[in-house]
């Protein structure tokens, strides 16, 4: 996996009860961005508001599911107080994101 510097798409802001369709409309903007390079979309971050937790689970749920997209979520409270830990954990070192990421979890169906 490669990380660069700079987003695939600037950050959006979105109402809680427009989740599903701003999650849907960045990812298909993304890939429309980087299918032309060749590129897949290998992470996709959302920051959520410090006090709405309850997004947590629909966020996972419409990227995971929905879109089969590996996604991380964040609180505003820890963007704005980055540290090189954070940004470990949040990239996916020592997590199952490397796993997942290198799709080497197995699938698992009904």
């Amino acid at each position: 996996m490669e990380f660069s510097l700079d987003p695939v798409l600037h950050p959006l802001i979105a109402r809680p009860h427009h989740v599903e369709r701003a999650l849907s409309t960045r990812y298909y903007d993304a890939m429309t961005i980087l299918q032309p390079q060749g590129k897949e979309l290998d992470l996709f971050i959302v920051i959520l508001p410090d006090n709405d937790g309850s997004l947590y689970g629909d966020q996972k749920q419409i990227c995971e599911t929905g879109l089969s997209l590996v996604s991380q979520c964040c609180f505003t409270k820890h963007v704005f107080r980055i540290s090189k830990q954070y940004l470990t954990n949040v990239g996916g070192r020592g997590t199952v994101l490397v796993d997942a990421l290198s799709r080497r979890i197995p699938l698992s169906s009904d």
